[in-house]
């Protein structure tokens, strides 16, 4: 059995991977279990731009954001957001415009758990563990009606 950091929950087998945990790997993030970089290893066996891949992804979220801070968005709901490595969607958006606020949303408890200290003491941005494929139940969330106007 791996050892467990003080932020994981208890109810997370740390002996199974985590997508969102390998996806951080591939970043080269510092979030990520044993199990997470042996799966890791594995997908970059079959593809070995794997990481370069992920990077990309993470450099289009930054262009994405600072496009839509600038054009006038200041709210986001980031659905199926994973672990918020550095160059996540609080961070860029709040450096372009501090006032903007961003919900995660995910269902995996390690990233649930992990975006949760990332972003304590931030008032314009809020984790909810949902299933995004239940948009009513992310959508009443409170933290998402406490920071995000739809109308």
């Amino acid at each position: 059995m791996s050892e467990r950091p003080a932020w994981v929950p208890d109810s997370i087998d740390l002996d199974l991977p985590s997508a969102a945990r390998v996806y951080d790997y591939l970043l080269g993030g510092g979030h990520n279990f044993a199990v997470d970089r042996l799966v890791g290893q594995k997908v970059l066996q079959v593809l070995p731009n794997g990481g370069q891949i992920a990077g990309s992804n993470r450099a289009f979220l930054r262009r994405a954001v600072l496009y839509m801070v600038e054009h006038g968005v200041t709210q986001f709901l980031d659905l199926g957001s994973g672990i918020p490595t550095v160059g996540n969607v609080h961070e860029v958006a709040q450096e372009a415009d501090p006032a903007c606020r961003v919900v995660y949303v995910d269902y995996d408890e390690v990233a649930v758990a992990h975006s949760q200290l990332l972003v304590e003491g931030n008032e314009n941005v809020a984790v909810v563990a949902a299933d995004f494929c239940q948009p009513e139940t992310v959508l009443a969330a409170p933290d998402v009606t406490r920071l995000l106007d739809f109308s």
